[in-house]
């Protein structure tokens, strides 16, 4: 497999008047030609993404992207350049578009952990974790009817006491006692989730 992954960029650096007129279609818009071009580049191009990237799934997206990218610019080319440099300059800065992109987001994704590690653990914090996601919502649901709907309003919906004393007709002390009797609820629930020790409240 990777004999051939290498023979065919060997083989692809004897191509450039077959690319040309590849390319020369292309810009006259013919669709197959693109499907030629990408038939000829697709794999060296993962590879040569798949350095900077790092993984294959992002490589394969990259070069997904620097096709559409040809289509979209395809009156761009000039027949005095060279296709295999055209395809090369898109896939790189668009290789290292990504590469930045995954820092930016492995950095945001680092400093959220530190946050939620730095805050304390309550029942509706673990709502945005996948795992218990489902338990939360059971838990949620089992709470009685006007719990349930006071602390929706409340955590969901942002609404204050006030605001919520006023849409159900009840004082703003009996919201916050009912939210009071919610959370106490959760935290039963929920307390193996919590990982504190049960004689800690």
């Amino acid at each position: 497999m990777r004999n051939d992954r290498w023979s065919t960029q060997h083989d692809l650096i004897s191509r450039p008047a077959d690319d040309s007129t590849l390319m020369s279609r292309l810009r006259a818009d013919d669709v197959s030609a693109l499907d030629e071009l990408m038939s000829l580049y697709w794999r060296p191009l993962v590879v040569y993404v798949h350095e900077i990237v790092g993984t294959v799934d992002a490589a394969e997206d990259v070069v997904q992207e620097v096709f559409i990218r040809v289509w979209a610019r395809r009156s761009e080319w000039r027949p005095s350049g060279s296709v295999r440099s055209f395809l090369y300059r898109i896939a790189r800065n668009l290789a290292l578009n990504e590469r930045r992109a995954v820092r930016v987001r492995e950095l945001w994704s680092h400093r959220q952990r530190a946050e939620r590690a730095g805050a304390s653990v309550t029942p509706l914090s673990l709502v945005e974790t996948r795992e218990v996601a489902e338990r939360v919502r059971r838990a949620i649901a089992a709470l009685p009817a006007r719990q349930r709907e006071i602390l929706t309003l409340a955590r969901f919906h942002g609404l204050s006491h006030q605001q919520i004393a006023e849409v159900l007709g009840i004082s703003p002390n009996t919201v916050a006692n009912h939210i009071r009797g919610a959370f106490a609820s959760l935290r039963k629930a929920l307390r193996p989730l919590l990982d504190v020790d049960p004689a800690v409240d």
